[in-house]
């Protein structure tokens, strides 16, 4: 078989390193994680976000914890999500069910997660409206 041939074992990756990536590169410039404590410390950028914005930036947080087995689990209420992002709770309900609906995230009994199949349209949501400073 020659290098350039084309077969289904060049459409396999490793979801986990891929992951990883992608939630490096959306995170590092709004969220740090405490490395003892696993605390979110919110970078400046994080300040300047939306409500929804930061509510996504928050969500992938916990999925990237959960990833790195600080937390137990991916999803998170939204009173956790406003504790994380410091977003009023009164602001993050309707954010998470608008969310939801335009299939960013998903629910399962008041928890909120970001799926990994949603994790490239997060990516084009948050990066969207960016502009040179």
């Amino acid at each position: 078989m020659s290098e350039n041939q084309k077969t289904l074992e060049n459409l396999l990756v490793d979801e986990q390193e891929m992951h990883e990536e992608i939630l490096h590169d959306l995170l590092e410039e709004y969220i740090r994680i405490g490395k003892q404590s696993g605390d979110l410390i919110p970078q400046d950028h994080f300040r300047e976000l939306t409500a929804k914005k930061k509510t996504l930036i928050v969500l992938l947080a916990q999925k990237a914890r959960a990833e790195l087995d600080m937390v137990d689990t991916k999803w998170m209420t939204p009173g956790e999500i406003s504790t994380q992002s410091g977003v009023n709770q009164n602001t993050v309900y309707p954010t998470v069910r608008e969310l939801d609906n335009e299939g960013l995230v998903e629910s399962d009994d008041g928890a909120y997660r970001i799926p990994s199949h949603s994790i490239d349209q997060v990516r084009d949501y948050i990066n969207e409206g960016d502009t040179d400073e």
